[in-house]
């Protein structure tokens, strides 16, 4: 597993918390903790009761929209760092399924030097045939031909791959950040609660949408081809076995057949004639003599 860990420990600290967010907060507890916050807040934010952020709840809402902005860019990168995880894991398998493969071969060499010492010794017309194939030859995952799709498709997946970084959530922080600086600067007129960001961070957000939608589809379509490929790799390796399987029978029925015919030989009165049983005296203990 050593492909596996190199790729875990070169991820950078971002890396790593961005996948754990999109671990953690991609489950329905996730969703009751929003609703139930989000109603509390309503209620609490009345003007009936405390009165902090009454109807249509400008803070909530601006929170909110910043954090979904936000969000966008920390599941992609978590989503790219866990495909790059399947990514690995796939080159790890392949790796094995090859190694395999390779014992496999020198496995079938051994039965074939095996066959050619018990035909020697095998009855006329019950020689072995010879086990040695052509080397079975698998491509490895990243070599795998992505599903035929649409230009707009490609480019959905290139903006995915290319949103999912650290450079876009640091610069979707440092814009979102920088324009409530200067908006409460009034270098920007755009009074809190920044009615203009709002408005363009739910536009940005509405794309985004569609965007990582079909982007995802498009790149699960690589991972599901490749998940198939690697399936095909099992197979090929199961396959190699059970052909080695069939051989090692074989030999053993011809190993059983030469050893009975050797018995039968030895045999002084015949076929089925038990062997004199021979009387062993201390000086044959332990001497290793047959």
């Amino acid at each position: 597993m050593a492909t596996v860990v190199e790729g875990a420990e070169s991820r950078t600290a971002g890396d790593r918390l961005a996948a754990w967010l999109t671990r953690r907060l991609g489950s329905m507890v996730t969703v009751y903790l929003t609703v139930a916050l989000s109603a509390v807040w309503m209620v609490l934010g009345a003007r009936s009761v405390l009165g902090f952020d009454p109807y249509p709840y400008p803070v909530l809402l601006f929170v909110g929209n910043v954090v979904q902005l936000l969000l966008i860019f920390v599941i992609l990168v978590g989503q790219r760092t866990l495909s790059e995880s399947g990514e690995r894991r796939a080159q790890q398998t392949y790796d094995d399924a090859q190694a395999i493969l390779g014992e496999c071969h020198r496995l079938q060499a051994l039965i074939d030097d095996r066959a050619r010492l018990l035909n020697r010794g095998a009855a006329a017309g019950r020689e072995l045939d010879p086990c040695d194939t052509a080397p079975i030859m698998i491509s490895p995952p990243l070599a795998v031909e992505p599903a035929i799709s649409t230009p707009n498709r490609r480019m959905a997946a290139w903006l995915v791959q290319r949103l999912g970084s650290r450079s876009a959530v640091v610069v979707a922080t440092g814009i979102v950040g920088g324009w409530m600086v200067l908006a409460l600067l009034g270098v920007i007129p755009d009074p809190y609660p920044f009615p203009f960001l709002l408005f363009c961070s739910s536009l940005a957000q509405l794309v985004f949408m569609f965007v990582i939608m079909v982007g995802q589809d498009v790149l699960g379509e690589v991972s599901e081809r490749r998940i198939v490929e690697t399936s095909n790799h099992t197979a090929v390796v199961l396959q190699q076995c059970r052909h080695l399987r069939q051989h090692l029978l074989a030999q053993d029925e011809l190993l059983t057949a030469v050893v009975e015919e050797a018995v039968d030989a030895r045999a002084p009165e015949g076929p089925g004639a038990p062997a004199p049983r021979r009387e062993h005296t201390d000086q044959d203990v332990g001497s290793g003599r047959r």
